[in-house]
């Protein structure tokens, strides 16, 4: 190979070298998933509920969400269910946080730990009140438990 043929091989080479390096730097990458939020289906119920009562309230709200899963659970399996759409849901989540089911309305008296659940709930569950399948009833109960078992460490 002559001293000319060397030089047209060396600058072919760092050409197809620079080609390659701008490709790699610039080539169109796939956009990243989005993060999802600090929320997005973690609970913490610690240090949520305040007062003189908040580890009684915390032990109550631990119940109530065991009830509803139980209840979920109970009423998926009948012949003809009552609670059907998450629009029924979204009536139940309110007349417990109005304290139909408790002496004391646990959003009023412990509005940290409310806010926090319903955070939680939406972004597990989501908001949609249209029809309830069974796959969406089973992350509601589990939904419920994961709340009930977050009140309960957060009397510990």
């Amino acid at each position: 190979m002559s001293d000319q043929q060397k030089k047209i091989a060396i600058v072919a080479a760092l050409l197809l070298g620079a080609v390659l390096a701008a490709a790699v730097e610039f080539w169109q990458r796939p956009a990243p998933a989005p993060a999802p939020g600090p929320d997005a289906g973690v609970v913490d119920l610690r240090g949520k509920f305040h007062g003189p009562d908040a580890a009684a309230d915390a032990a109550a709200f631990a119940g109530l969400c065991h009830g509803i899963a139980a209840a979920l659970v109970t009423d998926g399996t009948a012949a003809t269910p009552r609670i059907t759409t998450g629009a029924n849901l979204e009536d139940l989540r309110i007349a417990a946080s109005e304290g139909r089911f408790l002496p004391r309305s646990l959003s009023r008296e412990q509005p940290h730990a409310a806010a926090a659940a319903g955070r939680y709930l939406d972004s597990v569950v989501g908001t949609s009140g249209g029809p309830l399948a069974a796959e969406a009833r089973q992350r509601w109960v589990e939904a419920f438990r994961t709340l009930a078992q977050a009140a309960e460490e957060a009397v510990r």
